[in-house]
């Protein structure tokens, strides 16, 4: 029989093997939402670092102006949502944790977690760090044509015009809804997608 050495003896390799693949690749790891207590995401994405589980809390810093000084804010834009990065086989496990609500999912799915792309959490870490004006999420916003951004920091940006004003840029997130900042008209031209 093959057998494989691990820290702590030997285990039988033909027990890893799933498909005849090992269990991570059997199970790649996909992002999820995790619900949290409220103004806890900080904490919480500090505990799941110092365990060694990818997390990503949407934060976007802001300037605040007081009469006597200014002061940069560092503000969660999806409240009580924090992004983890895990394998399917993964997730019950996880969300047994003491500081984990909930996954997010589709109402009348059969998953413990719906995924969400790796594309549309790189899309949102774009937009965070880049943007100008502040970032907002909506559930029911209403989809235009799709549009790319010609200049300023965003330039080269790809998302969808929504609003009355035509000038607010989203971004989808399956399950969760739009990110939506402001743009002037001139920074944005019509792409066809």
């Amino acid at each position: 029989m093959n057998k494989v050495e691990v820290e702590g003896g030997i285990r039988n390799n033909k027990n890893s093997l799933v498909n005849v693949t090992n269990d991570r690749e059997a199970y790649p790891k996909r992002w999820v939402a995790a619900l949290v207590h409220t103004n806890c995401e900080k904490k919480v994405a500090t505990k799941l670092d110092k365990l060694g589980i990818e997390n990503y809390v949407a934060i976007q810093t802001e300037e605040h102006q007081w009469s006597d000084r200014k002061k940069k804010i560092d503000r969660i834009v999806i409240p009580m949502v924090v992004f983890v990065r895990l394998a399917k086989d993964e997730e019950d496990e996880f969300r047994r944790l003491p500081f984990i609500m909930k996954f997010l999912t589709y109402p009348g799915t059969n998953e413990l977690a719906t995924p969400i792309p790796d594309e549309q959490i790189e899309q949102i870490k774009f937009l965070l760090r880049h943007s100008e004006s502040p970032v907002a999420f909506s559930a029911h916003i209403e989809i235009g044509d799709a549009v790319r951004i010609v200049k300023g920091p965003l330039k080269g940006f790809i998302g969808y015009c929504c609003g009355v004003r035509n000038s607010d840029i989203a971004i989808h997130l399956d399950l969760l809804g739009y990110a939506t900042t402001h743009l002037s008209k001139d920074c944005i031209e019509n792409v066809m997608m």
